[in-house]
């Protein structure tokens, strides 16, 4: 080989080697990235691919609520603090077992806690009662019920067949009485006076099953945002430039409580109430007894950082639960069965019993245990359920 051409080879040496260094590097990186993520999740979801931090089993209705569940779907689900397979039956339930028009005995409807954010099929509140009465049919409508009162509401106008003896609504009323239904667009068919549709301001489902923001476009193929989306070291990169740019100082908390904490009712929550009075009538129509069993947020039971106050706003909540009182007295005026957990889940955790993920604020299976029990406890000891029928 002549010595200019040896020249040129050893140029594109030159230039090749660093880059295939550098490209090795990168794909070492994001492996080994990916691969401890995987083993230890952290704390901040944000370094965790969207495909496993994320549901997205969701697709866009017409009828009902603004989303569906995908039936038989399968998908890894993983937190720093659990990491569980959520599976869907043949009509979008979080089931084992298919549905195909069987009169259902005890219904359960309801948000994540109802749906078992944070913990396996088996492993549900509602699974907890299901193995209390293993003569009847238990099921969970979570999350094709919606995520708030007049999807619930929606859900059901949508499926009186489904309308079980004994209705248990799951109410966390941080999201129910609040954000959730104010996010809420109602249709009502003018016909038959019912809900057709329950829209959202914010929020819709994209085209891999996320429910994301209105406003959020699809980041472009290669770009630096599709960077952040799909990579582990784009990831990385981008919550570590936050962090970097965060402030030192802790965000201060406030010390003015809502009135919603304080056991108050705003437009919103009135809203919100109304709504289920009209579950309440819709469950009598047919027969079904309508029961709420109130979820109190994680703060309000121990000192779980989840508390959006200040230290002494957060005790003062803990040491009234005005909330679970005004909702027990609304339940009351309505005759409607309310069963408030707070001082059983108090007792639990003085025990020594951690019914909470700590950063997550949802269930630990031994919350879900708990709720099961007294659910049980309550159906059986006010006779709403009789095992042996």
């Amino acid at each position: 080989m002549p010595s200019s051409e040896r020249g040129k080879h050893s140029r594109a040496a030159l230039i090749l080697a660093p880059v295939l260094l550098i490209l090795v590097t990168v794909l070492s990186g994001e492996l080994a990235l990916r691969v401890y993520f995987n083993l230890f999740p952290p704390v901040n979801y944000f370094l965790l691919p969207a495909e496993k931090a994320a549901l997205h089993f969701f697709t866009p209705s017409d009828e009902g609520g603004f989303y569906a569940v995908q039936p038989n779907f399968r998908q890894t689900f993983i937190n720093h603090e659990f990491k569980l397979e959520v599976r869907t039956n043949n009509i979008g339930l979080r089931e084992d077992m298919d549905y195909h028009g069987e009169p259902v005995d005890i219904g359960f409807i309801g948000d994540s806690f109802t749906f078992g954010w944070g913990v396996e099929a088996g492993e549900r509140y509602s699974d907890i009662v299901g193995g209390a009465f293993p003569e009847q049919l238990v099921l969970s409508y979570s999350y094709p019920n919606g995520h708030a009162p007049a999807y619930y509401l929606s859900y059901l106008q949508h499926h009186p067949d489904m309308m079980p003896k004994v209705l248990v609504l799951g109410l966390f009323a941080f999201n129910d009485l609040a954000s959730d239904t104010a996010d809420a667009e109602i249709q009502i068919n003018p016909e038959s006076g019912l809900i057709q549709t329950v829209g959202s301001r914010g929020y819709k489902v994209d085209t891999n099953g996320f429910i994301v923001n209105k406003d959020e476009i699809p980041p472009r193929l290669f770009s630096a945002a599709w960077f952040i989306r799909n990579t582990a070291i784009g990831r990385t990169y981008n919550v570590a430039k936050y962090k970097l740019k965060a402030s030192p100082d802790p965000v201060k908390k406030p010390d003015e409580i809502k009135p919603l904490d304080l056991g108050q009712w705003d437009e919103t929550a009135l809203m919100a109430l109304d709504q289920i009075k009209e579950i309440d009538e819709l469950a009598n129509q047919h027969n079904s007894t309508l029961v709420i069993f109130y979820i109190p947020f994680a703060s309000v039971i121990n000192d779980y950082p989840t508390c959006t106050y200040s230290v002494s706003s957060c005790e003062k909540i803990r040491e009234s639960n005005a909330l679970g009182t005004s909702l027990a007295n609304w339940a009351s005026e309505n005759e409607i069965h309310f069963i408030d957990p707070v001082n059983d889940f108090r007792s639990r955790e003085q025990a020594g019993e951690k019914l909470y993920y700590y950063y997550d604020g949802h269930w630990t299976p031994k919350g879900h245990k708990a709720a099961g029990n007294l659910i049980a406890q309550y159906l059986l000891k006010n006779q709403l359920i009789h095992p042996d029928e």
